[in-house]
């Protein structure tokens, strides 16, 4: 891989705002998930029962940052500056490649700011509670979070690279994400598929208990196949929209 092109890609996050309000926008989702989950508890036993649920509410922050992969490749078909890139690097399959190896390392940022504003806002409020947490023992609910953050802002770039319009690949993929994967589950037949959709995987990686591996008689995947599925899905959605949609014309 080329340096100077995730480099590159760097300058171009760098030179707007989009990468700011989508951090403070993860940072109050985040916030709020953390907030809910522990007020929405009836008594201490029952917060200690949810102690993970709580460690892994902050990982809804995804939405953000899955957004802020879809731009990564959107804006530049949105402003034209697709152009100038491709005239300086025609592959574009190394263009993808500079952008996934860019967004990846800011996935992780973002993982790592949400992890720490949850563990700020948390930890003292459980102690306050007098519920004492070890995070060697919740170490798999921190790695969740960590894990589907991160890996959706390459599941956000490969959304991107495939349908190339910014506001078609925004609002499409909130929607499948958020809403349109869930229909399926009270549908017979249809619902076995939810396991291997982004929805599916992010709900195997941070469900740890085993009565709550089965959705609607659905078993959902293990925690390390979660992970593999987002990978794939952001690989695909990546080759196919550099092999295809990004070797159409750009103007």
């Amino acid at each position: 891989m080329n340096a100077r092109l995730v480099r590159a890609e760097f300058r171009k996050l760098g030179t707007t705002q989009v990468w700011f309000w989508l951090l403070l926008a993860s940072i109050a989702i985040t916030v709020l998930a953390v907030v809910g989950q522990i007020a929405g508890t009836h008594d201490d036993a029952d917060l200690q029962a949810h102690l993970r649920d709580v460690l892994v509410s902050a990982h809804i922050a995804y939405v953000a940052v899955f957004v802020l992969g879809v731009l990564a490749v959107t804006t530049e078909f949105r402003y034209q500056t697709i152009t100038p890139t491709v005239l300086g690097t025609p592959s574009r399959a190394t263009i993808v490649a500079a952008k996934a190896v860019a967004y990846a390392i800011a996935g992780v940022g973002y993982a790592l700011v949400c992890l720490g504003v949850e563990l700020a806002v948390a930890l003292p409020w459980l102690s306050g509670r007098g519920i004492h947490v070890s995070l060697l023992d919740q170490s798999g609910a921190i790695a969740a979070v960590f894990g589907v953050v991160w890996l959706m802002a390459l599941v956000g770039l490969g959304a991107g690279a495939l349908l190339k319009n910014q506001i078609v690949a925004v609002s499409v993929g909130l929607i499948v994400l958020l809403i349109l994967q869930n229909l399926l589950l009270p549908i017979p037949g249809v619902r076995h598929v939810y396991p291997f959709l982004p929805g599916g995987a992010i709900t195997a990686m941070i469900t740890r208990r085993t009565g709550e591996r089965v959705v609607n008689n659905v078993h959902l995947l293990s925690v390390a196949g979660g992970a593999v599925t987002l990978i794939i899905w952001a690989l695909a959605m990546a080759v196919i929209g550099a092999g295809y949609t990004m070797n159409r014309d750009i103007t």
